[in-house]
């Protein structure tokens, strides 16, 4: 189709209920504003273009024909925009008079849902992909509406006249675009849902594992219950049973909590999960099922939680995740791995870009073994950290860093894991970090923005009170925890774990991480080496270590024929100094059969 401008007749965006026939269509449904609800923007006033994808070949929408679309906007925001564009490309535009069909809007917009009738029916012929969007202009910063969780294909934003390249927003937790489209026949089944894979997961020997699946509804019915099978490679299947899913509108999901039984022997089982029924009728959906992992152990290993803090000096209401850091250091010590990643500011590297564009929500925010998103003020960290110190973790993880020579430009990580279950395929990779307290600097680019200043301790709270009493830039401030270099920070160091691994038998791992170019480290006796434990399957960190950077030669492995604790194993510290007993916190235990146990005393 060739572009044309075609003005709508309308003066205002009204409510277009569909006929039959009709269906409204989107990655997002109302219902997903109760999971999450974010306004993107650029913080100032533009034109913004946002757009979905429909793929080549879509099942439910090849040769379907788009009458309308329906653009949502948050209460509040409809005031201060103007000159909304409609538009359909086969590809994404550099500015909306680019694209292959695009038609202009007249009259006052609405919080809440717009719809918009085509002046021109757009068949979707199924061989090519398809963006479907809109842009506007706005006198305010935040304006473009997403909300659910993130999914692939929902949520592009861009303008690339005002240099602004299009991005995919999917993994950056805004969720979908807020957008749909009223189709003509598409091909919709009556009852039908799938379920996405559930990666690997974790139960002791006897107990009950409940493993969060997310369903969605496929169909043009509501999903008022699904019917269920388990089944085991290579080994059995469960009965059916039925879940009540409430009322479950097209396109909508729902993570839902499907209690899996652990197997007799320790390892690693792929399991099944197969919804067979919808609404009490056979599934329609010709992808009914999905995979995940199931892994029983005899016992689980002690777990050193890691956060990640995204900051920045830039960003004024980061002070708060500084006090929070803090805080937990002072409660938890080396119990707990810190790390405060930094963003557009002199203390941000490369290396941890990828992690901060995988998982920063925002700034500040902060993952706990990137798992638990929280906000990072104590009372937040402190409640996820509960949850991460009473996970189920399958592998144990040590850390002795030595210098490799008195030049010290060269970290060498020497691990020691220790599996309690066998996988003949097992996916984990270890990730190093160098960590430093006590950074600082002159110039505007080290001072700490502080939207704090002038608050009262009651609307601030009383962990903030001194920075309620300082400027709204404040300078000569040290930063703790910050990262200044790191090694496949985000998938881990490829071959760094076998793919075979085995029940109580110990995996030495030694790297060396090069600093001599390096120019963030200011004091090397503030430097801590951590290594992270991580499972490629999900991306999550299963466990950590971390140590300071000792001295050529002192490492712990090195003091093997000191005599051991009674008899049978000797107790080290982090720093690797032997001790006469166990002490609270994070303990080394080396057995004299040569294998290396975490503990933690609390």
């Amino acid at each position: 189709m060739t572009a044309a401008l075609l003005l709508a007749v309308s003066t205002q965006a009204r409510i277009i209920k569909p006929v039959e026939g009709q269906v409204w269509w989107g990655y997002f449904n109302e219902s997903d504003l109760e999971i999450n609800e974010a306004n993107i923007g650029t913080g100032k006033a533009m034109t913004l273009m946002a757009a979905i994808y429909i793929p080549a070949g879509h099942e439910q929408l090849s040769g379907a024909t788009i009458d309308a679309v329906r653009v949502y906007f948050e209460s509040g925001v409809e005031s201060s925009l103007s000159n909304l564009k409609i538009w359909i490309s086969k590809k994404l535009p550099n500015k909306f008079s680019d694209a292959d069909y695009y038609q202009s809007t007249m009259g006052t917009l609405n919080a809440g849902a717009n719809d918009f009738k085509l002046s021109t029916p757009y068949e979707i012929s199924g061989e090519e992909g398809i963006y479907v969007g809109y842009s506007v202009k706005s006198t305010q910063g935040y304006f473009i509406m997403g909300g659910g969780k993130d999914t692939p294909n929902a949520f592009w934003i861009g303008n690339p006249e005002a240099n602004m390249a299009w991005e995919d927003l999917n993994g950056y937790g805004f969720g979908k675009l807020a957008f749909q489209i009223l189709v003509e026949n598409g091909n919709f089944s009556t009852n039908c849902a799938t379920a996405e894979d559930f990666g690997q997961n974790m139960v002791l020997q006897g107990q009950e594992a409940s493993i969060p699946i997310t369903i969605t509804n496929m169909g043009e019915n509501a999903v008022k219950s699904i019917s269920y099978t388990i089944s085991t490679e290579g080994g059995s299947t469960t009965e059916e049973k039925e879940l009540s899913m409430g009322s479950l509108a097209m396109n909508a999901s729902k993570t839902v909590n499907i209690p899996f039984a652990s197997d007799e022997e320790t390892k690693k089982y792929q399991k099944t999960f197969t919804i067979t029924k919808v609404n009490r009728e056979d599934n329609t959906a010709k992808k009914n099922s999905a995979t995940g992992f199931l892994i029983t152990l005899n016992e689980s290993q002690p777990v050193t939680p890691v956060i990640e803090e995204f900051t920045g000096t830039w960003c004024g209401w980061c002070p708060r995740g500084t006090v929070g850091m803090e805080k937990v250091h002072e409660q938890y010590g080396d119990q707990v791995v810190q790390i405060a990643a930094h963003n557009g500011d002199p203390m941000a590297i490369e290396e941890y870009q990828s992690v901060i564009n995988a998982f920063a929500g925002g700034f500040p925010s902060s993952y706990t073994d990137r798992q638990f998103e929280a906000d990072p003020s104590f009372s937040s960290l402190k409640s996820v950290l509960t949850k991460a110190f009473n996970r189920i973790a399958p592998v144990s993880i040590a850390l002795n860093a030595e210098w490799d020579s008195n030049a010290k430009t060269k970290v060498v990580f020497n691990t020691t894991t220790n599996f309690a279950y066998n996988d003949d395929n097992a996916k984990y990779a270890i990730a190093f970090v160098l960590v430093e307290d006590g950074l600082k600097g002159t110039g505007s680019n080290w001072a700490q923005s502080n939207y704090y200043s002038g608050m009262s301790t009651q609307s601030a709270g009383s962990d903030m009170a001194w920075w309620c009493k300082q400027g709204s830039s404040v300078t000569g401030i040290e930063f703790n925890h910050v990262p200044v270099a790191a090694w496949s920070a985000l998938s881990g160091v490829t071959g760094s774990i076998p793919k075979e691994v085995f029940a109580g038998a110990p995996l030495e791992y030694s790297y060396t991480g090069s600093i001599a170019n390096n120019s963030l480290v200011q004091d090397k006796t503030k430097l801590k080496a951590v290594a992270l434990l991580i499972d490629r399957t999900n991306g999550t960190i299963v466990n950590a270590a971390q140590s300071i950077v000792k001295e050529k030669g002192t490492a712990i492995n090195e003091v093997e024929g000191q005599s051991s604790m009674a008899g049978d194993q000797s107790v080290y510290d982090l720093s690797g100094r032997k001790l006469s007993t166990s002490q609270k916190g994070i303990n080394i235990i080396r057995m004299n059969n040569g294998t290396v146990k975490k503990i933690l005393v609390k």
